[in-house]
């Protein structure tokens, strides 16, 4: 199911809401605040909930996405599940909290993908070349 511009500025400010709520706790590794600065919601916090009750807090623009929109806590990624090669997982890490557990087989459908995606692209370039050369003869 696509998700509506709307509810990605949903999420970002409930990212924001919940990395100033959450107290810092310097010695705890990975803690529920670390986890949501990289985008994540810990374990314990339902996305869909809390997005949901933002969304009916307060009433989000469903204009495109800014870039910065896009890049900020993973946007991009939530946006994109497909390009994610494997599932994110916390870890315990103090450099790298989120890490992707993944098989060769979830590398390899990633990148098929890709793939179509670029013989897609191949195919029109193509012909965009050949209605070239069709209009300079004329």
């Amino acid at each position: 199911m696509k998700k509506s511009p709307a509810y990605y500025r949903a999420r970002i400010a409930a990212i924001e809401e919940n990395i100033q709520t959450i107290a810092a706790d310097r010695d705890e590794k990975n803690n529920d605040r670390v986890v949501f600065r990289y985008g994540v919601f810990p374990t314990g916090y339902d996305e869909a909930t809390i997005v949901a009750e933002k969304l009916t807090e307060k009433s989000f623009s469903d204009e495109p996405l800014t870039f910065e929109e896009q890049t900020r806590f993973n946007t991009w990624f939530a946006m994109h599940p497909e390009k994610v090669a494997g599932l994110e997982q916390i870890t315990t890490s103090r450099e790298f909290p989120i890490g992707i557990k993944g098989s060769k087989e979830d590398i390899l459908r990633t990148i098929k993908g890709k793939e179509t995606d670029f013989a897609f692209a191949l195919q029109l370039q193509k012909k965009r070349a050949t209605a070239k050369l069709k209009m300079l003869s004329l």
